[in-house]
């Protein structure tokens, strides 16, 4: 699990890399484990590494070049990991399209979280 996590970290961050250098004009992740769940200090929900967050860090280093990133987190439950890593990083907008309801995972992402 932990090589399969950092299997899928790396190629997000190769497929931005890949981008940024102007390779290749877009691309889409399609990674499993997916990551959304993971945190800065802990794995969560079949989360280990949370990859978007590595990939988008790669992109505003200073090989990366970017100044700014959105991230758009499409998937049943809420990228509850996602958005705390960047919660107060005001040069990632971080936009998840979840479901919300009760006793459903993670518990979070309300629209009065907004």
């Amino acid at each position: 699990t932990a090589c399969a996590a950092r299997r899928a970290a790396g190629g997000v961050v190769a497929l931005t890399e890949a981008v940024l250098r102007g390779e290749i004009s877009s691309g889409f992740a399609l990674v499993r484990p997916p990551g959304h769940h993971a945190c800065e200090d802990r794995m969560a929900g079949f989360c280990f590494l949370n990859s978007v967050a590595v990939a988008a860090r790669a992109a505003l280093s200073p090989r990366g070049g970017l100044r700014r990133v959105l991230v758009v987190d499409w998937d049943v439950h809420h990228g509850d990991g996602t958005q705390a890593i960047f919660e107060e990083d005001p040069a990632v907008l971080f936009f998840s399209l979840h479901r919300f309801g009760r006793g459903f995972f993670p518990g979070t992402g309300a629209a009065s979280c907004v």
